[in-house]
């Protein structure tokens, strides 16, 4: 799984970097992004999720440690309002049909993400191989 594949700017990915390892909020980088790069901010940080969590929790590792931490998309939608199929609501499409919803909803996943990924590193630091 490599980072780079990704059409982020650098200077997005090591800002991204920067602010989970200073326990800064994430999501506003997004404010920033056009459509195309949001999907990517957003792969790259669950990629990174994934990479921490591997990293720390070795095969003992699962995605639900990230997605149960996650506002479902139908909690979502009944929360906004949203007479949309839920299917849309998951994939790309609602960032194209309503991106006012889906980034924010984007942005509440990527701060998710970052409470996760913060919360492996504590775990990593407390590695005995590491103090």
């Amino acid at each position: 799984m490599s980072i780079e594949k990704y059409g982020l700017r650098p200077g997005v990915k090591l800002l991204a970097v920067y602010l989970i390892l200073n326990q800064k909020p994430v999501d506003r980088i997004i404010d920033d992004l056009n459509v195309p790069e949001i999907i990517d901010f957003q792969n790259f940080i669950w990629d990174l999720s994934v990479q921490f969590g591997i990293k720390v929790k070795g095969k003992n590792f699962s995605r639900k440690e990230i997605t149960r931490k996650m506002v479902s998309s139908a909690a979502y939608q009944q929360r906004m309002n949203c007479t949309e199929d839920v299917y849309f609501c998951k994939g790309t499409y609602c960032i194209h049909a309503h991106p006012e919803c889906a980034t924010q909803k984007i942005k509440e996943h990527v701060e998710t993400m970052a409470e996760v990924i913060r919360g492996f590193i504590e775990s990593f630091e407390h590695d005995p191989i590491l103090v």
